[in-house]
């Protein structure tokens, strides 16, 4: 499957939408998206650290939906 190409804002603005839902990140946040080289699955990009509350939880809640946008969805490339 290809994937579309989204900004990072995009993808920012729809993670923290679910994590708003999501009473295991309570207190927690995630810097940004980060760009890398697509990894062996194609996806080229990541969430950065999250810190604050239980951020560990926070990123096995919110697996499942990250998953299905790093299937959905690459940046654009930075790596030129």
């Amino acid at each position: 499957m290809s994937r579309q190409i989204k900004n990072k804002a995009e993808l920012r603005a729809m993670v923290r939408a679910e994590q708003a839902k999501v009473p295991a990140c309570e207190g927690a946040c995630f810097g940004d998206i980060v760009w890398h080289a697509p990894d062996a699955g194609g996806c080229n990009w990541s969430l950065s650290t999250m810190e604050g509350g239980n951020g560990a939880a926070c990123v096995e809640a919110l697996r499942p939906f990250t998953d299905k946008l790093r299937e959905a969805y690459n940046v654009p490339d930075e790596g030129k």
